[in-house]
């Protein structure tokens, strides 16, 4: 017998082992293609700024200004009708004219493509056309011989999209790019060059929804990004853009980390996450120390009708986020994709340029000491007609009128650009006593629409805190492929060990199973009679130091009393193969096999079959190291650990608990509330997703969906056996050791 527990348990442990190495390799395997591809070198990308042996003064002058704008998430779309490509096209034809910057970027999500349910995802070639009707009846893909306005791709516009050669890959046909993994752009200015480094997150198969989310860079993508911005080494400024923001996104490295590349950029521009919900995503934005550069997101042009004028004025950077005029939001859009739009009137737009806004400076790649040497105010505003500029510094009205020293340059094709400088005389030291102060700038144009901006400004190094916490600053210092692989590994292995590996063990080292099992019986019940004690002094007493005493201890005795009986049940249910065994398997297959096998990518027919993993997606004989499935995975894990926790108690007696005194005490309700809430979870995070796969991915992700339509399947059968059914099933597997009576 002896010999029969030692192989017994030596078993568990060796195939447990296996399950966990086999998991390892294929983690591995898995993040292969993000590895360092090194040729054996490394470059460095520490930007070799021109040099301020002469410091520039901002004075009047109308020069050294470079102006641009940034817009991201479009999703126009053939069946929503509102917002999307109205916003667009007003933008177009409204707020382009009105800044005519140098540049325009947009940042992903072109198109919705998605079916009419919003279920289903898949490229709508009609979204596409649209698309490129409104870029050609505004004319921007001609301006500045084709360098005026740059697209990318975002998650959307690559959704069901096997590859970047595929036919359906329309963003190679209608875009304004034309090709995908992003672009470089370096626009020479005679007081100074500022590169613009597009780089593409998109997975290399475009995995159709609700599989793709976040992004990712392989070694080759990585390859590019830092050819791209060993480039841009001599530049001003390097604006890195990504529809992704860098916490969504999972970087490899070629000669070098994201991290160390990132030392060369002064602005990470990026969209995607939509200013999340409930205001918990208006202010998504962060400075990275470490590294020095702004990470600026902005909402969407989609319902939001977003966005972003940028101005380097002496290479001091600065943005103001503007909100097209079009009345009720999203604005309504009857002719879908026909719509058409004339230019509509537009309040001023005033980005003040110097002093600059102290809560985003750039030290690292700021001259930021000019503005100590400065003898004006300078701000630029946008406005349809003649506008009317007042100043105010710390409420009061500055002494020095704001005075237009704004010009319009158009090159030999005829393109232009605006700068609408406004200049006000000011001494900057008597404001360099190291407190903050606020500049308040008006604009009134002729038609009496106003705007107001304020700029917190002081002359240190230093930035002033940016208190956006809890509007999504916390979000984008985050690193979500840390939090989600390590909180997934932690989760995994304590579900694994506690509640599976351990309490098999112990029940089969028992030498006497049925003897250990009625003293745990005995002392459980002593337990709870002395947490009824204590309730029962609790509720007859009104001393407060007493009720503090009182329910002190009977915190210490309810905690004890729960994790003794939850140990006990666990080990209960170790002892029943018919319930063991699946439980084992379904946490083992979590760390070896496929969550689901499905059709990932339908566009593709057969080759775009694939597995999900917890550690990427396997597919067309190469790995996508996809954060989505770690997400899958833990919903899988989180479900699995509660019917773990659950389905132990509801095996075993209520005898085994609670004296025949204790169990008449308890409400009826409890245990239809606890069932009810059990039911309504499996539901939620298995029922739910599972129907979700099967719609999404095919049949086959039933039938080879281990860790979520068989979880599902196995947990249904579980809880109706032993927890359901109107007899207590239980009985028929439970042998309750004699002596102790069961409460029907």
């Amino acid at each position: 017998m002896e010999t029969r527990k030692i192989l017994s348990q030596v078993g568990l442990v060796l195939v447990t082992l296996l399950c966990w190495l086999y998991g390892f390799h294929l983690y591995t395997e898995a993040n292969r293609p993000l590895q360092d591809r090194s040729l054996g070198f490394s470059v460095s990308n520490t930007l070799a700024r021109p040099s301020l042996d002469h410091i520039p003064v901002l004075d009047d002058s109308n020069d050294g200004i470079l102006t641009f704008i940034h817009a991201s998430d479009i999703h126009i779309s053939k069946y929503v009708p509102q917002g999307g490509l109205i916003h667009f096209l007003h933008f177009l034809h409204t707020a382009v004219p009105l800044i005519s910057p140098r540049l325009v970027t947009i940042t992903g999500d072109l198109t919705d493509g998605k079916d009419q349910q919003k279920l289903i995802s898949l490229q709508q070639i009609d979204e596409w056309k649209a698309y490129e009707r409104a870029l050609d009846s505004s004319g921007v893909k001609d301006r500045f011989n084709g360098t005026f306005y740059r697209d990318q791709r975002g998650n959307h516009d690559c959704f069901n999209v096997f590859a970047s050669d595929s036919v359906d890959n329309y963003f190679n046909t209608y875009s304004a790019a034309k090709e995908v993994g992003g672009y470089y752009l370096e626009i020479k200015e005679s007081f100074g060059s500022y590169a613009f480094v597009a780089s593409d997150g998109c997975p290399r198969h475009g995995f159709a929804r609700p599989l793709n989310f976040f992004g990712y860079l392989d070694a080759q993508g990585m390859q590019l990004l830092e050819g791209r911005l060993t480039r841009a080494r001599t530049a001003n400024h390097t604006f890195l853009l990504n529809h992704y923001p860098v916490s969504t996104m999972l970087y490899g490295r070629y000669n070098q980390t994201f991290a160390e590349l990132a030392k060369g950029v002064s602005v990470f521009l990026c969209g995607h996450l939509h200013q999340l919900v409930g205001g918990i995503g208006a202010q998504l934005q962060a400075y990275k120390v470490k590294e020095g550069y702004w990470e600026l997101e902005i909402g969407d042009m989609k319902e939001h009708a977003l966005y972003r004028v940028y101005a380097v004025d002496h290479d001091l950077v600065s943005f103001v986020d503007v909100t097209l005029p079009v009345g009720r939001l999203p604005m309504p859009n009857p002719m879908m994709l026909d719509a058409t739009v004339e230019p509509i009137p537009h309040p001023p737009v005033v980005l003040v340029t110097n002093p600059k806004d102290a809560r985003y400076l750039l030290p690292q790649h700021e001259p930021l000491a000019i503005m100590r040497h400065s003898t004006h105010i300078r701000a630029l505003v946008w406005a349809d007609s003649t506008a009317k500029v007042e100043m105010k510094i710390d409420g009061v009205v500055h002494p020095h009128p704001a005075v237009y020293r704004g010009k319009q340059t158009t090159d030999a094709r005829g393109d232009s650009v605006k700068t609408p400088l406004w200049v006000a005389p000011w001494d900057p030291a008597q404001y360099d006593d190291g407190h903050v102060h606020e500049l308040e700038v008006t604009a009134v144009d002729d038609g009496g629409r106003s705007t107001t901006v304020r700029v917190p400004f002081h002359f240190s190094l230093d930035p002033v805190p940016l208190d956006n916490g809890s509007r999504g600053g916390w979000i984008m210092r985050q690193s979500f492929p840390d939090i989600f692989r390590v909180s997934g590994l932690i989760s995994y292995l304590l579900m694994a060990v506690f509640l599976v590996i351990i309490p098999r063990m112990y029940f089969v080292a028992l030498a006497e199973p049925r003897a250990w099992m009625a003293a745990r019986t005995l002392a459980h019940h002593k337990d709870e009679a002395r947490v009824r004690h204590l309730w029962a002094l609790l509720r007859g007493n009104t001393n407060p130091l007493a009720l503090a005493k009182l329910g002190l201890a009977l915190l210490g005795e309810q905690t004890k009393f729960l994790v003794s009986t939850q140990f006990t049940a666990q080990v209960y249910f170790a002892s029943l193969p018919a319930f063991f065994y699946p439980a084992y398997f379904f946490t083992m297959a979590l760390a070896a096999l496929p969550l689901f096998t499905g059709l990932l990518i339908p566009s593709a027919g057969p080759l775009g079959v694939g597995s999900v993993y917890a550690y990427g997606v396997f597919i067309a004989g190469e790995w996508a190291p996809l954060l989505d499935s770690w997400t899958y995975a833990l919903a899988s894990i989180s479900a699995l650990m509660v019917l773990l926790v659950y389905l132990p108690v509801a095996a075993a007696p209520p005898a085994l608990f609670y004296s025949p005194y204790g169990a008449t005490g308890r409400p009826w309700y409890r245990g239809v509330a606890v069932r009810l809430a059990v039911a309504v979870y499996c539901i939620m995070y298995l029922g739910l997703p599972t129907l979700m796969t099967v719609y999404t991915y095919g049949f086959p992700s039933i039938v080879l969906g281990y860790s979520r339509a068989w979880l599902f399947a196995a947990a249904a059968v579980a809880l109706y056996v032993l927890d359901w059914r109107p007899s207590a099933a239980q009985h028929v597997y439970v042998q309750v050791p004699s002596g102790v009576r069961q409460e029907e």
